[in-house]
């Protein structure tokens, strides 16, 4: 049962210490929006739990993120091409968002491609490669002003995701995922092969990018807090999948080709309390067959 705002607030007026295990057991079933910006900090290693250290840990993360170059122009012209397709997506789906990005801000585009320019220079071996990282980022950008807080969350969340996968490997853990599509929802997964439906064009990026570039920003904030702070961690996010296959599985059986990818590509806004629980679930019985 998610805990209220007002509960959240308690916890993080802690005078010395915030109670880490405790912020991360009331935040898995969800946090108000109020707070979030906050609790992210936290949970993502940002914020320090000592309050002693508040002040002198945030001026030397704005120094250090201030030092970054943040000028590349052919970055730029990646990050232009695809924040124009970004915005157009989100454009689309404005009512079925809670939580939007003002893309007619230059400060805001101005924010994009600073953090997306200072993380490639940030990390020599890192390349700006996809649609994707504009995606990850994009949730940050709409719940936190400051620019050198978005940048310290966007590369904690981006080292989060690049360990989740280095553990058992892009390829590996795609090919789990569709093994266990096979096992869990046969009849769509039949589907799917009849439609010649490849899993490059749609189970690639839900896996890589967490969901982001195909829910509305409400829902990945939802899944994020989960993440975040349950025991799972990400490793929950191959179950999340699933659950949203199996709640879309009947629209899916219906749908031909070109449609079954519009769909899967632009998912619409769900309720992800109940899909959290969902891969709960799937991820016990799976267990309990012996297929994981």
């Amino acid at each position: 049962m998610a805990c209220t705002e007002e509960e959240f607030t308690e916890l993080l007026g802690g005078e010395v210490f915030i109670d880490m295990d405790k912020l991360a057991a009331i935040s898995k079933h969800g946090i108000p929006d109020k707070v979030r910006p906050e609790v992210y900090k936290y949970l993502l290693g940002i914020s320090k739990n000592d309050k002693s250290e508040e002040e002198k840990v945030k001026k030397q993360q704005q120094q250090d993120y201030k030092e970054i170059d943040k000028n590349d122009s052919e970055i730029t012209k990646k990050i232009r091409s695809h924040l124009k397709r970004y915005q157009s997506y989100h454009k689309e789906r404005t009512s079925d968002q809670r939580i939007k990005i003002d893309f007619q801000s230059v400060e805001i585009r101005n924010k994009i491609e600073n953090i997306l320019i200072s993380y490639v220079n940030y990390n020599n071996d890192i390349e700006y490669y996809s649609f994707g990282m504009l995606a990850i980022l994009g949730p940050f950008i709409a719940i936190l002003q400051s620019e050198s807080d978005i940048f310290f969350c966007f590369v904690s969340m981006m080292k989060k995701i690049d360990e989740n996968l280095n553990n058992e490997g892009l390829a590996p853990k795609l090919s789990r995922f569709i093994m266990l599509f096979r096992s869990v929802l046969p009849e769509l997964f039949s589907h799917f092969e009849e439609e010649e439906i490849s899993n490059n064009d749609w189970a690639t990026s839900w896996i890589q990018n967490l969901l982001s570039c195909e829910l509305p920003i409400d829902c990945v904030l939802r899944l994020w807090d989960t993440y975040l702070s349950a025991s799972l961690g990400l490793d929950l996010h191959v179950f999340v999948c699933l659950a949203i296959l199996t709640n879309f599985s009947e629209e899916l059986l219906e749908l031909e080709h070109s449609e079954i990818l519009a769909f899967l590509q632009h998912l619409p806004g769900i309720d992800m309390d109940q899909i959290i629980a969902q891969a709960y679930n799937i991820r016990d019985d799976i267990r309990a067959n012996n297929e994981l």
